[in-house]
Order: structure tokens, then sequence, then C-alpha cells
């Protein structure tokens, strides 16, 4: 049966990267840490990682992250720490120890000159207020840079290429006239919605990929480019932004989701069968039977995923709210109000795990159907020709009026004063106080948080959905101010974390330090061991 040509270039895309890869391998002087320094490091970043949730595939990124900032904050970023940079990712384990080329050294101080004179440019072009928003996001977009540098991610971009290519011509505007402009947004909207969709890219690493679309020679830049960068900085951020914030996005999102569930499953094939790819797509069959596997197993993980982050979020509730109760709600009954309740304090205590933990019973798992599903979409996608149907249509004029806009947060605003109204209410006629109403409040709308984004991970591997019937349609229309303040709350809270600032500021630095200072040490005994052992 014959390959589809999409597919025959993503093959040799990626047998490409694997040429590269495997001279990469094959070349001399490694970087090379100590083993000892190495456990102690990893422990750490263990522990760091601990206090501050962040995905997994995004932890390295965001270790180059916290190094960089650091030394901003302490001095100017110099070309001579990418060793140090490079060391410390190794000693962590975000990177493979004696398997990176010293060359890259060289490589990682270029990139960090590159953006200290980007740095030292809008220090003087910029005041305090803009300068601080630019540094803080041109540091991520460095940290991108050097982190796809040491460990590129080629199936990832190549797998995403292919999908990219294969829905473009089936997302339509509605509308006769189109310009340029609008099917270039349209473009960009798509590669967005692929990247976080399909491989869970945040904002930055979106960021960074199109601050190289509008400048592909930024790797490779000279002393005007750097300048022509610094003077159109604010323009650079804005339109960045306002790709990352468009009305396209969202519609976007929604309908891909099947394909992306084709092409993940793909993904993964890629990562799990490497050497193997080409005799497995010969034989539809046997590729179908790999594919069909996997699912399952994806299946299984997403499951287990599922119950422990209800676990966890159970315990989690559940020992929070205690430790207030007794800290706060109950002194404030006994001391303030001089009158206890124990009915909003049983509630309190232990309606939140509970709301949490019957909300994780009502997921369904996928049907084999679904399997059946993805199994179809992968075949037609691998042997078949691409689908030429419209996926979806964006409409050319996407900015809402000033009269819907107004309508729309009415009736919204509207909705959040009768949903919490009555909730209000509710726990007045209870007999709950103003402190154990609103710690009722906030652990309601974190707990409805959390669910909605356990729910959100029970349908990853989902193409076919269930009809929406009228009870489960008032239940999330009255849901959504709860829901909607959850996120808020969420996002607050995770701007503010005192222990990772402690981590980051205060322990990190001459922890680092110590351990750069005690390798060298390490290294200084082994040189004097060997001399030894030449002498004799």
């Amino acid at each position: 049966m014959q390959i589809s040509p999409i597919i025959v270039a993503l093959y040799q895309k990626l047998e490409r990267a694997k040429k590269l890869k495997l001279a990469i391998a094959e070349e001399e002087n490694k970087i090379e840490v100590e083993e000892i320094t190495s456990k102690v490091t990893f422990f750490y970043e263990k522990l760091r990682n601990s206090v501050d949730f962040k995905e997994v595939h995004l932890l390295r990124r965001f270790a180059i992250e916290r190094n960089l900032r650091r030394r901003l904050l302490l001095e100017t970023l110099k070309p001579q720490i990418a060793k140090g940079l490079i060391e410390d990712l190794i000693r962590s384990r975000y990177l493979p120890n004696n398997a990176l080329p010293e060359k890259f050294i060289l490589q990682v101080a270029h990139i960090i000159k590159r953006y200290n004179d980007l740095f030292l440019l809008l220090n003087d072009l910029y005041h305090t207020a803009e300068r601080k928003k630019y540094f803080d996001w041109l540091v991520g977009i460095e940290a991108c840079e050097i982190d796809m540098l040491l460990s590129p991610e080629t199936i990832g971009d190549s797998v995403i290429e292919t999908m990219y290519q294969a829905i473009k011509p089936r997302i339509k505007f509605s509308g006769a006239s189109v310009d340029e402009v609008r099917v270039r947004e349209k473009n960009v909207q798509l590669y967005i919605a692929i990247h976080k969709s399909l491989v869970k890219s945040d904002d930055t690493i979106i960021a960074y990929h199109l601050f190289n679309l509008y400048f592909p020679d930024w790797r490779q830049a000279d002393e005007n480019l750097v300048k022509v960068v610094a003077a159109n900085f604010a323009s650079i951020h804005r339109t960045l932004q306002h790709h990352l914030k468009h009305p396209y996005q969202k519609k976007l999102l929604n309908t891909i989701k099947e394909d992306v569930v084709t092409f993940k499953i793909l993904y993964e094939l890629i990562l799990l069968k490497g050497d193997d790819l080409a005799d497995l797509l010969a034989d539809p069959e046997q590729f179908l039977a790999e594919a069909k596997i996997l699912i399952n197993q994806k299946y299984k993980i997403v499951g287990n995923k599922i119950r422990q982050s209800s676990i966890r979020a159970v315990i989690y509730i559940f020992v929070t709210k205690m430790t207030l109760a007794l800290i706060f709600e109950l002194p404030y009954e006994v001391y303030i109000v001089k009158e206890l309740h124990y009915l909003p304090l049983i509630i309190n205590v232990l309606l939140p795990p509970l709301l949490m933990f019957l909300i994780t019973l009502t997921i369904v798992p996928p049907t084999k159907e679904n399997t059946n599903k993805i199994l179809d979409n992968l075949h037609n996608i691998i042997y078949g020709e691409p689908k030429q149907s419209i996926l979806c249509k964006l409409n050319v004029k996407y900015s809402q009026n000033w009269g819907f806009r107004t309508f729309y947060y009415s009736m919204f605003t509207t909705l959040y004063i009768l949903v919490f109204g009555f909730i209000i209410m509710l726990l007045q006629s209870l007999s709950f106080n103003i402190l154990s109403g609103t710690l009722f409040l906030f652990f309601l709308t974190m707990v409805s948080f959390f669910a909605l984004k356990i729910r959100s991970t029970a349908k990853e591997y989902k193409v076919l959905q269930k009809k929406m019937g009228l009870l489960a349609f008032l239940i999330d229309f009255f849901s959504l101010p709860i829901v909607s303040a959850g996120r808020w709350l969420s996002t607050k809270f995770k701007k503010i974390n005192v222990f990772a600032f402690v981590m980051d500021y205060i322990i990190e630095a001459p922890f680092k330090i110590f351990i750069a200072t005690f390798e060298d040490w390490l290294g200084f005994l082994k040189d004097k061991k060997e001399g030894m052992y030449h002498d004799e």
C-alpha cells in the first residue's frame, strides 16, 4: 500500500535529524560532571520543582530560565557563564552526562552574548516598568533558544510541520474578500493551535518560534540586526502578544482536536519505534496493531494520571482545609463570634474533598469505538489521500461590536451575581459566618477548577464526544462563574510563590556556587591522583 506524500516527507526529515544526532554522538571531547555532585544537585532540583508545579516537558527550559534570571539579578549575563550553565543542567540530569560535545559551550556563549547586547540596548531605550516587562519576556525567549540548541525537538517540530501542512488547506474563511494579512494570521493561529495542543507548548515557546519567524536570521544575528530588534522591540512584543491572544485561536483549538489525537499517536509511535519506523510503515496491518497497543497504553496512563491527580487533590484540599479550620476558623468562632456552629465546620472540612472525589467518579474512559476512530484516522493520514473537506470557517470580521460585548458582559455579570448570591444566601441559612463563608467559596471555586482540569485530562485521547444533555448543559452553565473564579484565583496564587522565590534567589545561588567549587576540588584531587600514578 502506498504511503501518502506528507508522511514520506516526514520520514525524510526524521532521517536527516537522525544523521545529525549520530554525528553529534560521534564527536569527541564531551562535557562531563562528577557523579557525586550530580546526585546532590538532582535531589535539590526535585525539591525545587515540588514547590512550583510545572509540566514535566518544560522543566529543563524553566531551569535555564531560573539560572539566567538569577544571574541577571546579581550581575550582567556574560558569555563566560555558558560552561557553568551547561554543567549545572547536566548535574541536575536535565541533560545526559558525557554526551554533549564541548563545542556547545562556545555556541551557548554566543547566544548569551547576543542577548546581552540586546539587553544593554534595551536598558538605554526604555524606562523601568517597560524595561522590566521586556527583560522578563526576553529571558524566557533566550532560555528557549539555549534549550533547543542543547536538546533540539526535531521529531516534535517535524510532526508539527506535517500536521500543519495537512490541515492548512482545510481552514477557510466565511466571506468573499480575504486579504493576504488575514490569510497570514490564519496560518499563524493554526501553527499556534497545533503547538499548544500537540506538544503542549506554552506561550514562551510559541513566542520564540514566532520571533524567529519574523527574524529568520536572528540566530546568526550581527550587530546591525541586534540594533534593529532593539529599536523596534516594543512593536515586536506587541505584535507577538497580539498573535498569542487572537480570537481565531479558541475556535481553531476546538476544531483540530480530533486531528491532534491522530498526530499525537503518530508522534508517540515515532518516538517509540525509532529505527524500526520504515519497516512498520511498510506493513499497514502491523502499523495499526502497534498503534492500537499504544492507544490502549495511553488510556491506562491517562487513567492513572487522573487517579493520582484526584488523590493528591483530595488529600491536599482536606489537609489544607483542616489546617485552616484549626488555625483560623475554630479560634474565630470561639473567641470572636463566641458561638460554635458545628455544621459549617463539618461542611467546610468534608464537602470540598468529597465534591472533588465525586466529580472524578463521573469520568468515563474512552470506548472501543473511540479507538477504532483513531485507527481509521491514522490509516487515512498514512496510507490515504489528505482530507479535502473543510474543517472550519473563520469569520473575516472576527471582532465583536461594542453593543454585543456590552450585552455579553452584562449577562455574564448577572450570572455571577445570581450564582454567588444564591450560594451566599444558602450559607447564611446554614449559620456560616463571614470567615467560614469566605473559606467555603474559596475552596468551592478551587475544587471546581481542579476538577475541570482533571476532566480535561480525561478527554486527551477522546475523538468521539457524547452529546450534552439538558441537565449537563445546565450544570455547566451555572458552574461557569465558579470555575472562572477558580481559574482567576489559581493564576493569581501561582504568581505569588514565596517558597519558589526563596529557593531561587536565596538558597539556590550559594548552593550552586558550592557545588561548582566542590566539583572543581574533586577534579583537582583526581588530577593529583593521576599525577602520582604517572610519577611511579
